[in-house]
């Protein structure tokens, strides 16, 4: 799989439509809140890459940060799981309490993140078979440029003839040249 950076706001719409289609469960609770969190949080630590990052976080700083009790993040945590969105782990420590949880992706997250990846690669710009007509607006260097060419193709002015009286004699020669019939 090629290793392409999908936005974070792509990421997150198509995770909360299949979220929904999913697993109907998650739809109306704070679980899509957990979660949006969570994959933000996990895109960040993987500069873009939901597949491989992994996010170390106690549950009682993730409950304050969401503004909910511990309790609820850690039954909100299992159902996330239950339902394939994320993977956790709490290692215990040697006094036999748990630490910080580590949150990985999974298999649904990345089955979203392959579906994305996928379309986005799919799809290519294809011509149209109308030839489209557009005549845009010039720039305004394009416009400088025109008023230069438009000047220097105008014959001299008299005063300028005037001024300049071998001008005068090269306008003539040339024009004469060009009535010629040899002449090229």
């Amino acid at each position: 799989m090629e290793s392409r950076v999908l936005a974070l706001d792509n990421i997150l719409s198509a995770t909360f439509f299949f979220v929904g289609k999913w697993s109907p469960e998650l739809k109306r609770n704070q679980s899509r809140d957990l979660l949006r969190f969570l994959v933000c949080r996990l895109y960040d630590q993987g500069r873009g890459n939901l597949m491989q990052s992994q996010l170390t976080l106690a549950q009682t700083t993730l409950a304050h940060k969401l503004g909910l009790s511990r309790q609820w993040v850690g039954i909100l945590v299992e159902r996330l799981q239950a339902a394939g969105w994320l993977e956790y782990s709490a290692p215990r420590l040697t006094d036999g309490m748990h630490g910080s949880t580590i949150f990985r992706a999974g298999r649904q997250l990345k089955r979203v993140f392959i579906k994305l990846v996928k379309t986005r690669s799919g799809k290519t710009p294809r011509k149209s078979a109308a030839q489209p007509r557009w005549h845009f607006s010039p720039s305004q260097r394009e416009k400088e440029l025109k008023k230069i060419r438009e000047r220097e193709e105008q014959p001299p002015t008299p005063e300028t003839l005037r001024r300049i009286p071998l001008l005068t004699a090269w306008l003539i020669r040339g024009e004469t040249d060009h009535r010629k019939p040899g002449a090229t």
